[in-house]
């Protein structure tokens, strides 16, 4: 299978989160001054503004936010329509974590706003990249 969507760029900065992502590991930036998580990657926290943050693991579980099903895409993505593609609340907190994605593996007329989700992994093939999406989960959240 020829991958023909495009790739992110890695970048010194995002590298960390691809490389989590290669471990199966979901990992945000967490303010070493305030505490707060942050989503999605930003120089400094959203909360208390410092630039002091590491990549901390997320246990990669929540709810459906949002979604919307897209029955045609952009040209890339026109095999895979229709698919779903919507935001998850992670359970994480105080500060929301609202990740984008596609959920994979489920009828579309059983996805429903809450749903528990859980992020699952992909290796993209002929690529040394690993990517991530959603799926349904019994107990996420």
């Amino acid at each position: 299978m020829t991958w023909v969507r495009p790739l992110p760029t890695i970048t010194p900065e995002s590298a960390p989160f691809f490389d989590g992502l290669r471990e199966r590991r979901f990992l945000v930036p967490r303010c070493t001054g305030c505490g707060d998580l942050n989503w999605s990657p930003y120089p400094a926290c959203r909360s208390c503004l410092t630039r002091e943050q590491e990549w901390t693991e997320v246990s990669g579980e929540g709810e459906l936010h949002t979604f919307t099903v897209m029955h045609t895409g952009p040209r890339a993505f026109t095999a895979d329509g229709p698919y779903v593609w919507g935001f998850a609340r992670l359970r994480e907190s105080p500060r929301s974590l609202l990740v984008m994605g596609n959920l994979v593996g489920v009828d579309h007329d059983a996805v429903a706003i809450g749903m528990p989700v859980r992020i699952g992994y992909f290796d993209v093939p002929d690529h040394d990249l690993t990517l991530y999406h959603f799926e349904a989960a019994e107990h996420a959240g």
